[in-house]
């Protein structure tokens, strides 16, 4: 294929590529809802982008790459990027793109590989997953064919910031030949590393998920309702009562979902489109402590008591004088 040929080829095709890169950032995004306030947990809105077209001839015949079929051999026509807080959140994303069964994928980059492979460099890290379509599909008016490539990149928001510093300036020829800046940029690199691990600790110390509460009350909703998740409400209420939790507490709180859950389902029913504290799985744990707790879940109640005692009267206790 000679470079009119291309460009003909990928005029006639690019309609497709931003069809099946919407599709793939969509899926995930739903996909990632599920169990994550997507708007939360995403640092930067994802965007499926395809390439300008002198960008891909440049890249098939002018940068010595000796593709043999420079048009299919090129896997980055289209792309889409997911930026998160921390390395740990990367996995999150690589686990939906990874069981997803309506593409085959395959890693170009993992950075945990390279870093093992070379643990005393420090160098751009990102996951770079290359998905292909396993059947024809169509998406609006658009038909995909079988085996489309779309290249996802996941990062954190500090990769991120890295590499929007140093991918149009450190491979350029004049600046790659200066070992100065080469070092300096090993160094970020380095700096990098060590704040996400710094990153995850804090994360982890400010965790309400000692005992895993969110965890059981997130399963336990999804099977009453679908759960309209607000990720900072759930862990304000739970760390206002983080110091009632202890494995007793979590047995009777698993007891107490298995025995009352027609209440709690018809509490939850009732109340759903009234309250937004009705559509939150830490609800099942407000209704545990009224029941069981009552004096507690009063005394440790973060807000204002009248956002509390229509859970007393939901559930049929008399909220307390004192």
């Amino acid at each position: 294929m000679n470079e009119h040929q291309f460009i003909e080829q990928y005029n006639i095709e690019e309609p497709m590529f931003k069809a099946w890169g919407d599709y793939v950032t969509d899926l995930i995004i739903s996909e990632l809802g599920k169990t994550e306030n997507v708007n939360y947990f995403l640092k930067i809105k994802p965007t499926p982008r395809v390439k300008d077209v002198n960008s891909l001839v440049t890249k098939a015949f002018y940068r010595g790459k000796n593709y043999e079929h420079p048009y299919n051999d090129i896997t980055d026509k289209v792309g889409t990027r997911f930026v998160v807080l921390l390395k740990e959140d990367i996995d999150k994303i690589c686990r939906i793109i990874e069981e997803c069964n309506i593409w085959t994928n395959s890693k170009d980059r993992d950075f945990d590989e390279e870093r093992e492979r070379n643990p005393t460099t420090f160098e751009y890290q990102s996951v770079h997953f290359i998905v292909r379509n396993k059947e024809e599909l169509q998406v609006g008016n658009v038909f995909i064919k079988k085996g489309t490539p779309c290249e996802i990149q996941i990062r954190t928001l500090l990769q991120h910031a890295y590499s929007e510093l140093t991918h149009d300036t450190i491979y350029k020829p004049k600046t790659s030949s200066r070992p100065h800046v080469h070092r300096l940029v090993a160094r970020s690199m380095a700096l990098i590393e060590t704040t996400d691990e710094i990153f995850t600790e804090v994360n982890s110390l400010f965790s309400n998920n000692d005992y895993d509460i969110l965890g059981i009350l997130k399963d336990a909703y999804e099977k009453v309702a679908a759960p309209d998740y607000e990720e900072n409400l759930n862990t304000f209420i739970l760390d206002a009562y983080k110091e009632l939790l202890s494995e007793d507490l979590v047995k009777d709180l698993n007891q107490y979902i298995v025995e009352k859950n027609e209440t709690i389902k018809e509490v939850i029913e009732t109340k759903y489109d009234q309250f937004l504290i009705y559509r939150q799985p830490v609800v099942i744990f407000l209704f545990f402590l009224v029941e069981k707790h009552k004096y507690k879940a009063k005394k440790y109640w973060p807000l204002t008591q009248d956002k509390l005692k229509p859970i007393y009267s939901a559930l049929g206790i008399a909220f307390p004088d004192y």
